[in-house]
This record gives C-alpha cells, sequence and structure tokens, in this order.
C-alpha cells in the first residue's frame, strides 16, 4: 500500500512537472506572437502549479511590461529576483525598466545597479543608468534656470517701480537670461562614466546599439 502511495505520488508531480512545461511552452509561443495577455494567463497558470518556478514569473513579468500592467510586472520581476537563479540579473535589469516606464526613477537607477554589479560588462543597464541621470541632470539645470528667471524679473520689476516713482511713467526694457544647454557638462559626464568603471550598474538580451535618447529593453 506505501508503494502504491509513493508512485501515485511520483505521478502526480511528473504530470504538474509536465503541465508546467506545457503552460509555459504556450506561453513563450504566445508571447512571440505579440499575444501578451494569452501569455500572461498561461504564465500565471504555470505558477499556480510551481509557485517558484522563475521562468514563469519571468515570464509573466515580462507579458505584464508589455500590457503596461507596471504594478504586476513589478511583483513577477520581484519573484523572480528572490529566487536567486539564472534569471536574477535579467530579472533586475527588466525591474529597472519596469520602474522607469512606471515613472519611479529613483527605484530605476537603483534597480540598474544592482544588475551591473552581477554583470559589470553590462552596456545597456549603463545606458538607461546614464540616461536617467542626464535627464535629472537636465531637469536640476532647467529648474536652476528657471528660479534665476524669477529672480531676474522681480529684480527688474523692482528697479521699474523704483524709476517708475522717481521719474513718472517710464518704462524700462528687461532683458531675458541665456537659456542654459540641456546638456551635462564634462564633469557630470565623468563621473557617470567613473560610476560605470566602478561597477556601480546590467545585461539585456537586446542586441545592436542603443538608441541615443531612449532607454533600452529586453527583448524577451
Amino acid at each position: 500500500m506505501r508503494k502504491i502511495f509513493c508512485l501515485l505520488l511520483m505521478l502526480c508531480t511528473i504530470s504538474a512537472y509536465a503541465g508546467v512545461r506545457g503552460d509555459l511552452r504556450d506561453g513563450g509561443k504566445l508571447y512571440e506572437g505579440k499575444k501578451y495577455g494569452q501569455a500572461l494567463a498561461k504564465y500565471n497558470e504555470a505558477l499556480e502549479k510551481e509557485p517558484h518556478n522563475e521562468d514563469a514569473s519571468f515570464g509573466a513579468g515580462a507579458a505584464a511590461y508589455y500590457l503596461k500592467d507596471y504594478q504586476a510586472a513589478e511583483q513577477a520581476f520581484e519573484q523572480t529576483i528572490d529566487q536567486e537563479g539564472e534569471l536574477i540579473q535579467d530579472a533586475l535589469f527588466n525591474l529597472g525598466n519596469t520602474y522607469y516606464r512606471a515613472g519611479e526613477t529613483e527605484k530605476a537607477k537603483q534597480a540598474y545597479r544592482q544588475a551591473i554589479v552581477k554583470n559589470p560588462k553590462d552596456k545597456e543597464a549603463i545606458h538607461n543608468l546614464q540616461l536617467i541621470i542626464e535627464q535629472q541632470q537636465s531637469q536640476q539645470n532647467q529648474n536652476n534656470q528657471n528660479e534665476q528667471n524669477q529672480d531676474n524679473n522681480s529684480s527688474n520689476q523692482s528697479q521699474q517701480d523704483q524709476q517708475g516713482n522717481g521719474s513718472g511713467s517710464q518704462e524700462q526694457e528687461q532683458q531675458s537670461p541665456s537659456q542654459p544647454q540641456d546638456q551635462m557638462d564634462k564633469s557630470d559626464a565623468d563621473r557617470v562614466m567613473q560610476m560605470a568603471r566602478e561597477n556601480e550598474y546590467k545585461k539585456p538580451t537586446q542586441s545592436g546599439a542603443a538608441r541615443q535618447g531612449s532607454t533600452v529593453e529586453k527583448d524577451w
């Protein structure tokens, strides 16, 4: 009786494993066909049968990402990372992309850095991290310029008021300050490259050079 029970248990395990493999295979085909909703359903079916399957959670994250369900994608990639398997670096990279698309840039930077620690030669992760740093630097420059414009306008208005009080309604022409270039200066660029050399940053599967001004996304 004990042997029969063990045999039934083994058969159930084999059947469940075969079911997971089938779900992963079907999910992969649906994903390649860009049927992301159906692919996500298949990956979730695999996770129901085998909750710690990193291929299933990774696939679910990828499908959810392209469905723009970034919360679900974050959870799936985090689940993959928790497994600490072969896909951990790819999951970190994709988690960075997910955070970036969701507008969580600081979390994206941290995920890219963790991915680069796993693979210091990950050019795409370095590119994405540099892009975020450049965008933040550009925004900071713009904010500083806006503050300067406001200060100059206030100063000019004050001078006009003083001249108006002293000599009637005489107007004074205001000069607009020159706009700064929305680019990192050399010291900022050197700092970013030094960060890359110090292995603060990850690896994509997508081949080819990254497009300037856009994040690189993994071709799952």
